[in-house]
């Protein structure tokens, strides 16, 4: 999985990074569960995803700290 940069999520609207939170938690999930089953080929994406899902999530609280 590629990893998002700073700068384009930064660039996004408040919309875009919601959907890029839901989309990045449902596919964590779905990792997850294809884990647990064993069908699961690169263990790395799941901890790429994180980090990924991690980053959205800051910026978004960046903005609700710069709101406020």
């Amino acid at each position: 999985m590629k990893a998002y940069r700073m700068e384009e999520l930064t660039a996004l609207s408040d919309e875009e990074l919601t959907r890029r939170e839901e989309s990045l938690r449902e596919s964590l999930f779905k990792m997850r569960m294809k884990l647990a089953v064993g069908q699961m080929s690169k263990v790395a994406d799941v901890s790429a995803t994180r980090r990924n899902l991690a980053r959205v999530l800051t910026v978004k609280r960046r903005r609700d700290q710069a709101g406020k």
